[in-house]
C-alpha cells in the first residue's frame, strides 16, 4: 500500500517532467553537435545516413535520458513526499504521548501545534519566510539533491571552453592544444569537485530548504490526520458499542428462549402427571 497522498500526486509528476526535460535537453545539445560536427567533416557519414537516420540519433537519446530521468526522478519524489507523510503520521503520535495534560481544550490544541512546528524545524530543513525560494535556494536544493549532475553541467562546459581557448593559437600543435586541456581541464573539474562536495555536505548538515507556507502546509496535514485519527477512533468505539450491544442483546434471546423452552418442558410434564390415572383406569376396565 502506497503511503504517497492523492493529493500530491501532482507535486511529483511536475517536478518529474521538470526533471526529464532539463535532462533530455542536456543530451540534446551534443547529440545536435556531435551530428553537424559528424555531417561536416565526413563525407562517408553524410553518404551513408539519411534525414530519418540523423533525426534518430538527435532525437532518440534525448527521448530515453528523458524517460529514464523522470522515471528514477518520480519514483524518488514518490518516496520523500511518504517519508514526509510518514513522519506527520510519526509526530502525531509523539505529540500526544508528549502532550502535557492542560486545563482547557484551547491550550492543548496550541501545545499540540507548538509541537508540530517544533517538529517540522528539526525535521532536517532550513525553513525560509515567504511563499517562494529565491533561485539561490531552488539551486542549492537541485545541488543537495544532484550533487553528480551539476559537477558534469559545470565541468563538461568548462573543458569545452577550455579547449576552444587553444583554438587560436596557431603556433601549438594539437597534441599539445590537447595537453593543455586536459591539465587545465582537470584543475578546473578538480575545484568545482571540491566546492561542490564541500558545499553538498553543508547542506546535508543544515537541510533543504523550504518555505514558510510549506512549513505550514505540513503542521496542517499533521493536524489533520489527528482530526482523522480521532475520527476513525471515534467511529471504532462506536463499531465496538453497538457490536457490544448487538452481542447482549443475542444473550438475552438466547436466555429467553432457553426460559420458554424450560417454561413448555415443565408444562408438557405436569400435563403427564395429570393424565396418567386416567390412563390407568381406562386399562384396568378393559377387559370387561
Amino acid at each position: 500500500m502506497s503511503l504517497t497522498p492523492k493529493h500530491r500526486s501532482s507535486e511529483a509528476t511536475d517536478e518529474a517532467m521538470q526533471e526529464g526535460l532539463m535532462a533530455g535537453g542536456l543530451v540534446l545539445a551534443p547529440a545536435l553537435g556531435g551530428l553537424y560536427i559528424a555531417m561536416r567533416n565526413s563525407a562517408g557519414f553524410v553518404k551513408a545516413t539519411n534525414w530519418q537516420s540523423r533525426t534518430a540519433m538527435v532525437i532518440m537519446p534525448a527521448l530515453f535520458t528523458f524517460a529514464w530521468t523522470s522515471e528514477r526522478h518520480l519514483d524518488h519524489k514518490m518516496q520523500e513526499i511518504a517519508r514526509e507523510s510518514q513522519h506527520s503520521r510519526d509526530t502525531v503520535k509523539w505529540a500526544e504521548e508528549v502532550m502535557v495534560e492542560s486545563k482547557g481544550e484551547i491550550d492543548k490544541e496550541i501545545h499540540l501545534m507548538d509541537l508540530y512546528r517544533r517538529s517540522v524545524e528539526e525535521s532536517g530543513v532550513n525553513v525560509v519566510p515567504g511563499d517562494k525560494l529565491g533561485l539561490h535556494h531552488r539551486f542549492a536544493n537541485y545541488l543537495l539533491a544532484n550533487p553528480f549532475k551539476v559537477l558534469a553541467g559545470l565541468a563538461v562546459p568548462s573543458v569545452a571552453l577550455i579547449y576552444y581557448g587553444r583554438q587560436g593559437k596557431e603556433h601549438l600543435q594539437f597534441s599539445v592544444k590537447l595537453l593543455h586541456t586536459r591539465v587545465f581541464g582537470q584543475f578546473t573539474t578538480l575545484s568545482l569537485m571540491l566546492g561542490i562536495m564541500g558545499f553538498h555536505q553543508y547542506m546535508s548538515t543544515q537541510g533543504k530548504f523550504i518555505t514558510q507556507v510549506e512549513a505550514d502546509q505540513r503542521v496542517e496535514e499533521m493536524a489533520h490526520i489527528r482530526k482523522a485519527l480521532q475520527e476513525r477512533l471515534d467511529k471504532e468505539e462506536e463499531r465496538q458499542e453497538l457490536q457490544a450491544q448487538e452481542i447482549a442483546r443475542a444473550h438475552e434471546q438466547v436466555l429467553r428462549e432457553r426460559q420458554e423452552a424450560k417454561k413448555a418442558k415443565k408444562a408438557a410434564s405436569t400435563k403427564v402427571v395429570a393424565t396418567s390415572p386416567t390412563v390407568a383406569t381406562v386399562t384396568a376396565t378393559s377387559p370387561e
